[in-house]
């Protein structure tokens, strides 16, 4: 996957290949995993140790949540 225009700005072209993109998709995802295990972590941390509702992480895992499920759809019915 190859944007002509990024390329030429970045000189990615002699540089990043096929296997570059995928490497990145797969440590950006990796890492999202891991982020998204932190932050359930810290929830139930806030619920079991100090006995209150953390809303605010509750609304940051629904936002990852709802972008997830949504790119998962644009991108099947787009492709």
């Amino acid at each position: 996957m190859n944007h002509p225009v990024l390329n030429r700005i970045l000189m990615l072209d002699h540089v990043a290949d096929e296997r570059y993109c995928q490497h990145q998709r797969r440590s950006t995802s990796a890492a999202a995993i891991v982020g998204t295990l932190t932050l359930f972590a810290l929830i139930e941390y806030r619920l079991l140790v100090e006995h209150r509702v953390p809303w605010d992480l509750i609304w940051v895992i629904n936002a990852m949540g709802a972008t997830k499920i949504g790119l998962m759809l644009w991108y099947r019915f787009r492709n």
